[in-house]
């Protein structure tokens, strides 16, 4: 075969591979990725790997509405692939950008709003317990098989109401997160307004294991609901209740 000929094959060859490269199926994509996504589901798929949508992303059985990604073409100068993803939802928008691999994930200007009730799954509290609006402003988060190691920014609670025992409107809230070295997260939450006034801190370890501890207290004291509430839990000198959770995510 001439060498002309020869070369004539190889840049069909090349068009074709590049062609079948752009238009890559997501859905055919996700179905090799997916084991190694734990808990996490899309239904739906149209597009590709370059740019598409789902009808609905679920992680760990909790519905986060539609997902739509549009690749970072900036992503692999630093080394890793990289996407600018959308979440979305009739009373939801979170939008972030994301490069790393199937372990190890870095996002970074994350930003939207959502209700509170669809981070059910991190609360220490039983599902549906918490009501209201979460605003999220965050810098960087640092995720190591899904779970999240650092965290830079600043989120935001407004109109929240306790559901359970009973209903309690609580008011609203601001939790400022750091990261220092491989030490985990660390969070100072304090309230902005509302009937109940909270101080506390939280830290999450690069392993799951969180700890949320705080004081609390009313500040109408003829408020019965909220004062028969927070009454269960032991009271300083103050009058501020203590309160403290562990767990695993």
């Amino acid at each position: 075969m001439r060498w002309r000929t020869l070369r004539w094959w190889l840049a069909g060859l090349g068009a074709y591979l590049l062609f079948l490269a752009a238009t890559f199926p997501a859905g055919y994509a996700f179905s090799w990725w997916h084991k190694h996504l734990n808990g996490v589901q899309l239904t739906g798929i149209r597009g590709s790997i370059w740019s598409g949508s789902a009808q609905e992303l679920v992680y760990k059985g909790q519905s986060w509405g539609g997902l739509v990604w549009r690749f970072d073409w900036l992503a692999p100068f630093s080394g890793h692939l990289g996407y600018r993803l959308t979440v979305q939802s009739a009373g939801e928008s979170l939008s972030a950008r994301v490069t790393g691999n199937r372990n190890s994930l870095l996002l970074q200007d994350i930003h939207g709003h959502a209700p509170v009730s669809l981070f059910g799954l991190w609360l220490p509290l039983p599902s549906g317990s918490l009501s209201g609006s979460l605003e999220v402003e965050l810098s960087r988060v640092v995720l190591v098989n899904l779970n999240p190691t650092e965290a830079q920014g600043v989120v935001k609670l407004s109109g929240v109401s306790l559901n359970w025992p009973e209903s309690v409107a609580l008011g609203d809230y601001q939790l400022k997160l750091t990261s220092q070295d491989k030490n985990g997260i660390q969070g100072n939450f304090m309230d902005t307004g509302g009937p109940l006034i909270l101080q506390g801190n939280l830290h999450l370890a690069p392993n799951g294991f969180y700890q949320i501890s705080g004081t609390l207290a009313s500040r109408d004291p003829n408020d019965n609901n909220l004062n028969t509430l927070i009454g269960y839990l032991p009271a300083n000198r103050e009058g501020r209740h203590a309160f403290r959770f562990t767990g695993n995510l």
